[in-house]
Order: structure tokens, then sequence, then C-alpha cells
């Protein structure tokens, strides 16, 4: 073999080696696993086709490795949904002043903090974001029962109610795998 012929061999394996590298680490792989790391989150929370909905509709969650990071995003989604929520109920209360919506306006408050709480304990204490996540949604539920109680319907609050507890739901499982 002529030093040509080694040297040839050599940038042919190098250049081999670099390529399955690029393949193995690119973003398809990366997305595939995220697809995949969703899945197997979603599958164990209270609605698994609404969950991959809520989470492969965010570019972030798509591109998650890691837990951690799933969680902090499924958060982030939940306290913007239940902000939303709240502002909608508060508006719908100045409009139809009714005991069920102000205690849904008191429920979502609560919904808003417990989110909140779970997202900032998430680096410092897992077990207690477990259980904000899961008080979240128990919350949205004292809602959906003050309505009942009321004896009022009214279906773009109980539909808030479901994406609350289904953020729940998420963020529990998350926190529970941590």
């Amino acid at each position: 073999m002529t030093n040509m012929d080694f040297q040839g061999h050599v940038l042919v394996v190098t250049l081999t080696f670099y390529l399955l590298f690029l393949f193995f680490h690119s973003p398809l792989q990366t997305n595939a696993s995220s697809t995949k790391l969703i899945g197997s989150v979603c599958k164990n929370t209270i609605d698994n086709d609404n969950c991959l909905k809520a989470l492969e509709s965010d570019p972030r969650a798509v591109k998650a490795s890691r837990l951690k990071d799933l969680a902090k995003i499924s958060l982030e989604l939940a306290v913007a949904n239940a902000t939303e929520s709240k502002t909608y109920i508060d508006a719908l209360l100045t409009k139809n002043h009714t005991e069920p919506i102000k205690q849904c306006s008191f429920w979502f408050e609560a919904v808003v903090g417990s989110f909140r709480s779970a997202l900032r304990e998430l680096d410092e204490d897992v077990l207690s974001a477990n259980y904000d996540s899961k008080i979240a949604g128990d919350d949205a539920d004292s809602c959906e029962n003050a309505l009942a109680l009321g004896k009022v319907q009214i279906p773009s609050i109980s539909t808030r109610n479901n994406y609350a507890k289904l953020y729940s739901s998420i963020a529990f499982e998350i926190t529970n795998l941590l």
C-alpha cells in the first residue's frame, strides 16, 4: 500500500465516521427521541390525544430531549393557558356577576398560582412541583363543581377547566418521572 493509498483510506474512514456522527446527532434523531419522550408521557395522562396535540404544538417540546426540559415547557404552557383562562373568566364576571363565576375566578387564581409554584420548584424540590401540578387540576375541578352546584352550564369555562386538568395531568406525570 502506497502512502497515497493509505492517506486516501484514512480520509474515507474519517469521512465515514464524521457522516455517521452527523447522522446520529442530527435534529431528525433528536425530534424522533423527543416525540418518543412526549408519547411516553402522554400515554399516562387523562387525555393522550390532547396531550400530544398540546405538547407537539410547541416547537420547544418537540426538540426537548430531557424530561426536565419537557417539565419546564409543559409548566410554562400550563401557566400561559391558566392565565388566559383567568383573564377570560374575570371578563365574563364583569358581565355576569354570579356566584359560580365568582368562585371560578377564585379557583383559577389558585390554578395559576399552583402552576407558577410548580415551575419555580422544578429545580429545587421536584416533589413539591409534582404536588402543586396535581393541586392545579384539583382547583379546576373545584371551579367545575361550583358551576354544577350553582346549576350553571358555561361550556367555555368547562372547556378551560378541562385544559387546566389536562396540563395538570401532563405536569404531574412528567414530574413524577423526575
